[in-house]
């Protein structure tokens, strides 16, 4: 691998390699090294497919999953909850789950989950029950409950945003709305798509 990359940089030095084909064969020999761990084991108390995953952007420590059956996790990657394997293998259980037995879970599959970009206090969820709920981390209680006008697809919010507490939100239907946490109002709604908003 090492050898291959110093003769791609070589090649990329002395022009022989134009720059778009040096980016590319350098991701295609970092994906093909790619290998699962075999010390970490993320436990999942899913019933249902994952739909999400997000890793918080303050400390890269805490894993944020959704899934089909309607509930969330948070997991402590750094943390393990116990070894397995001789004391090889970190077990990583959740530290906590979300479902639709608790008092304001998601009724249905839980499309989207996201963190708060700042801390890891706050956490978004949006579903098929056409709700966009904000979450307290430490209490596990809906701080925000936004009704949409159809199945949430895919909620999101900027990495980039420290003046502002905006989530935009994609749904069945055709627009693009802006909620905002701060008011608990919708504060934009964008139009111009065609057909449903799946990815944002």
């Amino acid at each position: 691998m090492l050898v291959e990359c110093g003769k791609e940089i070589g090649g990329r030095e002395v022009g022989k390699i134009r720059p778009n084909s040096f980016t590319n064969r350098i991701k295609s020999n970092r994906i093909s090294t790619l290998q699962l761990s075999n010390y970490k084991d993320i436990v999942s108390p899913h019933k249902g497919s994952i739909n999400s995953l997000q890793v918080d952007l303050t400390e890269g420590r805490y894993l944020l999953s959704s899934a089909s059956d309607a509930s969330v996790a948070v997991y402590d990657v750094q943390r393990p909850t116990h070894h397995e394997g001789g004391g090889v293998i970190a077990k990583h259980k959740s530290v906590f789950v979300v479902d639709k037995q608790h008092q304001h879970g998601h009724k249905y599959a839980v499309s989207s989950a996201v963190w708060y970009p700042i801390d890891t206090g706050l956490f978004i969820t949006g579903s098929y029950d056409h709700c966009v709920k904000v979450w307290d981390t430490n209490t596990t209680q809906v701080v925000m409950n936004f009704k949409m006008p159809g199945k949430v697809y895919r909620n999101a919010m900027s990495s980039l945003a420290t003046s502002h507490m905006l989530i935009a939100v994609g749904t069945e239907d055709v627009q693009v709305r802006l909620c905002d946490i701060a008011s608990g109002a919708f504060s934009h709604t964008l139009s111009g798509h065609r057909g449903k908003l799946m990815l944002l």
